[in-house]
């Protein structure tokens, strides 16, 4: 136990020290990153929207485009979790964004408890005692997806099609006494609101590696917003509420699931192209 207490202690120093945002390891003062601020997105009218469709996107930061997110330096998945516990960001239980999550019960989220058997008596190895194992959450090794809640809006008086994403969720590899039982949402964040409490307010500060120049960091609000990350959707808005994978033609075939969240991001862009005449 005093073992177990000793590494959940270190790996909680070791995640304090990570993600802090800006690095002072240059020869000159970096100051462009810490005192940027959002660009608000453009008022719309519902009057403007002629047409809207809600979709459900899935971004793995194992793809080759998506490896800055996982940057060693400024992982997104260590400043989102550091961030809740810091008590910087509000998470939520669901994509319905009202029902908040307290920090304390976010943090039990991801712990892995290992019941084993150990001995107490050097002299009598067969005399042995029922204990448990609290492996913490590393957030770097079992976060490697993240969830796009989005809508794509048309706004007919500027005749522009445009993405606004509408809330971010971690996905977490859950275990339970060491079996690794699939996939589900951390928490839900959400990324953007007139308050400012939101995600894309508090990433405008994070950078994120900038494979072509070290001089012009990108951060995680330009990454977000200017779309460089690679994604397959998932699910878009239907009557049923169901996900692609849920319906019975998708349930046991991945492949076709796959296939089909490409024809419905082919349909989007089609819409948009379809509505120009050249």
């Amino acid at each position: 136990m005093r073992k177990s207490f000793s590494m959940l202690v270190f790996i909680l120093l070791s995640l304090s020290s990570m993600a802090q945002g800006v690095y002072d390891d240059f020869i000159y003062n970096r100051q462009a990153v810490t005192e940027r601020k959002v660009i608000a997105w453009p008022y719309l009218r519902e009057a403007d929207v002629m047409d809207a469709k809600r979709v459900v996107r899935v971004i793995d930061v194992r793809e080759k485009q998506n490896q800055p997110m996982a940057w060693p330096k400024n992982p997104l998945s260590i400043i989102l979790y550091n961030a809740v516990r810091d008590g910087k960001l509000v998470p939520y239980y669901n994509d319905s964004l009202t029902t908040q999550m307290t920090p304390e019960y976010f943090l039990t989220l991801g712990t892995d408890t290992e019941f084993t058997q150990i001995a107490i008596d050097p002299n009598d190895p067969t005399f042995m005692m029922d204990t448990f194992i609290v492996n913490p959450m590393i957030p770097d090794l079992r976060i490697t997806k993240f969830r796009l809640v989005e809508d794509w809006i048309f706004d007919k008086k500027h005749s522009q099609y445009f993405v606004r994403i509408v809330s971010i969720a971690p996905l977490y590899n859950m275990r339970l006494g060491g079996v690794d039982l699939g996939e589900a949402d951390l928490c839900v964040f959400k990324y953007h609101s007139k308050d400012g409490q939101d995600l894309r307010h508090f990433l405008v500060n994070f950078e994120v590696f900038n494979r072509q120049n070290d001089a012009a960091r990108l951060t995680y609000d330009d990454w977000f917003e200017q779309r460089f990350f690679a994604s397959y959707i998932t699910k878009e808005a239907n009557q049923q509420d169901m996900y692609i994978k849920q319906y019975a033609e998708y349930k046991d075939n991945g492949v076709a699931a796959l296939l089909e969240g490409e024809r419905i991001k082919n349909q989007l862009f089609e819409k948009e192209h379809d509505l120009w005449e050249y």
